[in-house]
Order: C-alpha cells, then sequence, then structure tokens
C-alpha cells in the first residue's frame, strides 16, 4: 500500500494542527498538506496528487462548498473523496450539496475522531 496523501483545507490554524496531530497519531504512512483557504488549496491541487480532501466548510473569501466545487472541475481533482467538516449543519442543504458536489461524507464540530478516522483507513485500503 503506497502513502495515503491528504489535503486539510481549514482557514484556522488550531484547526489544522489538531487534524494533523490526530491523524498522524493514528495512521501510519500519510504525508499530509495543509491549506488556510480554498485559493491555497487550489494552488496545492495543481501541483499535487491527493487520495483524499478534508474540507471546512465555513472560510471567509471562498467557502467550502465554492472550494468543492472548483475541485469537482478540474479533470485531476474530479474525482478525489471530500470530507467535510463543519460547526453549521443544515441536512437539507447538506443534502442537496452532497449530490451536487459529490460529497464523500461530512462530519459536525465537535465530531468523534474514531469517525475521521475510520473513514480514511477506508479510503486508504482502497
Amino acid at each position: 500500500m503506497s502513502k495515503l496523501k491528504i489535503l486539510i483545507i481549514d482557514d484556522s490554524q488550531s484547526n489544522l494542527f489538531s487534524l494533523e496531530a490526530l491523524i498522524d497519531e493514528h495512521l501510519d504512512d500519510v504525508e499530509i498538506l495543509q491549506a488556510d483557504s480554498g485559493k491555497l488549496a487550489l494552488e496545492i491541487l495543481q501541483q499535487n496528487t491527493v487520495d483524499v480532501i478534508i474540507l471546512d466548510i465555513q472560510m471567509p473569501e471562498m467557502d467550502g462548498f465554492q472550494t468543492a466545487k472548483l475541485i469537482r472541475e478540474q479533470e485531476n481533482t474530479k474525482n478525489v473523496p471530500i470530507i467535510f467538516i463543519t460547526a453549521a449543519y443544515d441536512s437539507d442543504e447538506f443534502e442537496k450539496k452532497k449530490i451536487e458536489i459529490k460529497m464523500m461524507d461530512y462530519l459536525t464540530k465537535p465530531f468523534e475522531p474514531e469517525k475521521l478516522i475510520n473513514i480514511l483507513n477506508k479510503i486508504a485500503q482502497k
């Protein structure tokens, strides 16, 4: 099995740090890239191939839904699994966006770390 490459996108440095620490603690053989904005994430994705994206929804300038839409429009990233993490949850909005953006899953804050790790393990086994 090759190294799992993960891009974490969140405008909060503490969230980026916490997610990376959580993943490093529970998964072996991972490479983590970080972006603190949708714009930076798109730049990173132009130069890197990733296996999964963990994406915050509430971000300034370009929110997670807008970022995901742009990710889906690129040939090299259109099928990369996206896991949304959000504090604001609207089930109707999420169900509509889930279909529109081909969202893999979403977690609401605070989330159970085991759930994220289980999702990542499933992706790593593919």
